[in-house]
């Protein structure tokens, strides 16, 4: 009878692993085939831009810097983010996440991939995109958007792969773990740690120093006020481990099954809160910020938050209500017991951090940099500035462009999207990414 109730036990438990080895296993199908539609409709779209040029956009002279943009600026972000919770694992020894390093390092690489992505298809001219290499314009930001990007990409593909060593090893040695296969199993572990320690060593501060840089990229342009600010830095951090954290969070929760959510939600409650604090950092900048633009700020600053204010009003609540719900919810007593109440919380952050980005590119592009103080008249006139394309019937020359992406434009854009969910949902179903919980 025992040995009965012992078989039975034991058919039971291997029932349910499989159960959970194919619940996973069809998430991340799902994952990889959703990327895979996004990312052909992309390269499609894309074609036909390089085909046509980027009339087919909503962008202009006016107008240069739209939907594409804002994309590489939230995948900077949440690239970021990602790597500064993978690193700070190891250097501060935070024991409640080291089940979810490897998730860290995964979203950060896939970030920064469709980050890259989300720079090039901003290109008139992709295929000159070599001339960077052979003529570097350091004045540029296009030439640090890819020095930082590509240090950024081994960085991140480095964390991954020393992660996975030693289960890459023992799994049979495919590539790029074969050199690994004759070493004795405590060798592999130990480089795995030691190397793993030393990307994070170095991937810290440079995840620090690569949204510091794209924030330059902007805080720098002389001709936009709005970005003319110190508090840009600063600021692109906190929201930089709001969003990546909340990246991981949604992948954490992707990954494990309902019934072990218990057993990681220290972790997840660690996670909510670092989300929370993150937000409330971002609030106090963002709000300084606009209360000293408001204060000392001239004719430019005062157009620009009326801009604000008034015609991207509906924006500005996104960013604004959005990360706020999640962030009351995040440091409540409750912040962590439900797993749906937490998709929903870091997906609103996300949601909001996306549309922070877009507000980061309409009230400056709409602040023409050339304007004339007339004779007799209060006040400046904007100096119009060439369309750059001739129809019959519309304007030559503009003082103000309504942006709006074109269906093409969003086609496009959603290439870095698919590449985000091909290359995590490709990982996630061929390695185990979540570690046992402390």
């Amino acid at each position: 009878m025992k040995t009965g109730n012992l078989a039975l036990g034991f058919l039971g438990g291997l029932r349910k692993e499989r159960g959970e080895a194919t619940s996973g296993m069809s998430k991340a199908n799902l994952v990889f085939r959703l990327g895979q539609v996004l990312t052909v409709v992309g390269l499609v779209a894309w074609g036909l831009q390089l085909k046509n040029g980027l009339f087919i956009t909503g962008l202009r002279n006016p107008f240069a810097w739209g939907l594409y943009i804002a994309t590489f600026a939230f995948f900077v972000g949440t690239a970021a983010g990602g790597l500064i919770i993978s690193s700070a694992v190891y250097l501060f020894n935070l024991k409640t996440l080291k089940p979810f390093t490897r998730l860290a390092s995964l979203s950060a690489f896939a970030s920064i991939v469709a980050a890259t992505a989300a720079v090039l298809v901003d290109l008139g001219r992709a295929d000159r995109f070599y001339q960077l290499f052979f003529h570097p314009n350091f004045r540029s930001p296009l030439i640090w958007d890819v020095l930082v990007v590509g240090t950024y990409v081994v960085l991140t593909f480095l964390s991954v792969y020393f992660q996975l060593l030693p289960i890459g090893a023992k799994e049979g040695g495919r590539f790029p773990f074969a050199w690994a296969t004759s070493l004795p199993r405590d060798q592999v572990e130990d480089i795995s740690r030691r190397w793993t320690r030393r990307v994070a060593l170095v991937g810290l501060p440079v995840a620090i120093l690569i949204h510091t840089i794209t924030a330059l990229i902007f805080a720098t342009q002389a001709s936009r006020a709005w970005w003319n600010t110190a508090v840009l830095p600063p600021d692109f951090i906190a929201v930089a481990v709001a969003s990546g954290t909340a990246l991981v969070l949604i992948m954490a929760l992707f990954t494990i099954d309902r019934h072990r959510f218990r057993e990681f939600q220290g972790a997840f409650r660690l996670l909510s809160k670092i989300i929370g604090g993150a937000l409330l950092v971002h609030f106090f900048f963002m709000y300084n910020d606009l209360l000293i633009h408001w204060w000392w700020g001239k004719e430019e600053a005062a157009g620009t938050l009326a801009l604000v204010f008034g015609r991207y009003l509906p924006l500005h609540l996104i960013e604004v209500v959005l990360p706020l719900a999640a962030l009351l919810y995040f440091l409540s007593r409750d912040g962590a017991r439900s797993v749906g109440a937490l998709v929903l919380g870091a997906t609103a952050v996300l949601v909001g951090v996306f549309a922070h980005r877009l507000l980061l590119m309409y009230p400056a592009q709409n602040r023409f940099p050339l304007s004339l103080a007339l004779p007799g008249k209060t006040g400046f006139w904007n100096y119009p500035i060439a369309v750059g394309q001739f129809r019959p019937g519309e304007p030559v020359f503009a003082t103000f462009w309504p942006y709006l992406p074109t269906v093409l434009e969003v086609a496009v854009a959603l290439l870095p999207f698919g590449l985000l969910l091909l290359i995590s949902g490709w990982f996630i179903r061929n390695h185990p990414f979540l570690g046992e919980s402390s």
